[in-house]
């Protein structure tokens, strides 16, 4: 099995698994090689990718495949699929070339691109269904005066007043021993990582860069127009409930309210819902990695005219992947400041977080209702969780201009109706008759790939773009729907 085979094996394993055809040679515009030796390719990849004992695969560990044979221009090819590699008993990420070690050999999928991974991005596989004690650290100097009094006395009434039984036989006034049960203390009075980014008074004078930073962008995209680099930008800092509340409010006063009539009265409603923005900034800081690689980054709240993003360092933690995220389960890497993020009060009023679960469930549905997409996960990387609301915008009036026509259906003049700005203008650069990769359309509407690639997977979805072959191929191009 040829090194550059291995390490797409390896790139594939370690994303979200792909497919590799062989027999096509792309300096020539993937055209099919004659003649190609179908047997010696099996009896290779079968070899390369064997787990018997006594073999020695290319790989390791090694990934559940499928080979298959296929027909390009009438000459055989053979269809290598690659399933994304998921760690279990027995299975320790990440999948790496054996040849090259683990360290130098283990890969990841970047757009067509094989990529070694980080030191950072091969911890997180590695780790990624290991106990994360970092919330329970000890925040160096830190003591019991460097809390909020009023935020420490709110979380224990709160706890009071509930049923917990979490501070039985704890004195009313033993403020110490019931911070000490709730794991915001250790049992020698020091402060915990969890405690201090909960209820102290300013985390930031010891972890100046764990804020959310929320910035509101004049364009389409974060290179549009470097003259203005931001219509607004707040970087929300405090103890975690305050800063979500904060950039919540940020990312609100810089969305459009439409008036909606309601039987005989109306209410003004943003964009996107209230909820839906508080829950995705409250995930994204509660879930995000706070261990030491990571400490520097900040969660970002990127407002553009079409949709808001959110995105945390970390990558997805246990078994939670972009696919499985909303399917109602609780897996909570930061265990202590989930806790206490439920138990803290903002302003006497509720919390900002619950454990149940049913976070992203909640933002389907509060985005379905408001006639708006489910929360969009794509994007998410090996290292960082991203999530996409579209902003309500795209169902504005103004937002009909374009390209008026598509092939005949009224389906497609309708969805034309609700599409955005942003997507039309990958419809003017898309032809009926001469399919264009999305490195073409990149190039054409001067965005990244990055960019694009979102975009045109809507436009698939929506019956509006036919694609030409499946999203892992690098063969896959784009065409106008017939």
């Amino acid at each position: 099995m040829a090194r550059g085979i291995s390490e797409s094996v390896s790139a594939f394993a370690n994303t979200d698994g792909g497919v590799i055809i062989l027999g096509l040679d792309e300096s020539a515009g993937f055209a099919s090689v004659p003649d190609l030796d179908v047997p010696a390719l099996v009896n290779g990849l079968r070899v390369g990718l064997s787990r018997a004992l006594g073999e020695s695969p290319k790989v390791q560990p090694v990934p559940d495949y499928e080979l298959a044979r296929g027909s390009v221009d009438d000459h055989d090819v053979l269809v290598l699929t690659i399933h994304p590699l998921r760690a279990e008993p027995g299975i320790a990420m990440p999948c790496f070339v054996y040849d090259q070690g683990v360290e130098r050999g283990s890969y990841r999928r970047a757009d067509d691109a094989d990529v070694r991974l980080t030191p950072y991005e091969g911890y997180l596989l590695r780790t990624q269904n290991q106990m994360d004690s970092t919330d329970r650290e000890v925040v160096p100097g830190a003591t019991l005066a460097d809390l909020s009094k009023e935020s420490v006395a709110r979380t224990l009434d709160v706890l009071r007043a509930g049923r917990s039984h979490a501070l039985e036989g704890i004195a009313p006034d033993d403020v110490a021993a019931a911070l000490a049960r709730i794991n915001v203390l250790t049992r020698d009075g020091e402060v915990t990582l969890a405690g201090y980014l909960a209820l102290g008074a300013y985390p930031q004078q010891e972890y100046p860069q764990l804020t959310v930073d929320v910035a509101v962008h004049p364009g389409l995209d974060t290179s549009q127009d470097p003259s203005i680099r931001f219509i607004d930008r707040q970087n929300c800092d405090g103890p975690l409930p305050r800063m979500i509340q904060d950039a919540v409010a940020a990312v609100l006063r810089n969305l459009r309210v439409h008036r909606v009539v309601d039987g005989t009265g109306g209410r003004d409603v943003a964009e996107l819902p209230e909820e839906v923005l508080r829950e995705a900034i409250t995930n994204a800081v509660m879930h995000r990695d706070y261990s030491h690689w990571v400490r520097g980054q900040q969660v970002a709240v990127d407002v553009y005219p079409d949709w808001v993003e959110v995105s945390s360092p970390g990558g997805f933690w246990g078994d939670k992947t972009k696919d499985n995220v909303a399917d109602g389960r609780s897996q909570a890497r930061n265990q202590v400041l989930v806790r206490l993020l439920s138990l803290v009060p903002l302003d006497g009023h509720s919390t900002v977080a619950e454990q149940q679960g049913s976070g992203v469930l909640r933002m389907v549905v509060a985005m379905r209702q408001q006639g708006l997409d489910a929360p969009d996960y794509s994007a998410s990387t090996v290292d960082h969780v991203v999530v996409r609301l579209d902003r309500f915008g795209s169902l504005a009036p103004q937002a009909d201009a374009g390209p008026n026509e598509l092939p005949d259906a009224a389906g497609r003049r309708s969805a034309m109706r609700v599409i955005s700005e942003a997507r039309r203008e990958i419809l003017r650069v898309l032809r009926t008759d001469e399919p264009r990769s999305i490195h073409e359309v990149s190039e054409m509407t001067g965005r990244s790939v990055g960019y694009v690639r979102p975009l045109l997977r809507d436009l698939v979805e929506r019956g509006l773009v036919e694609a030409t072959a499946p999203p892992q191929s690098r063969r896959r191009k784009y065409l106008i729907a017939h």
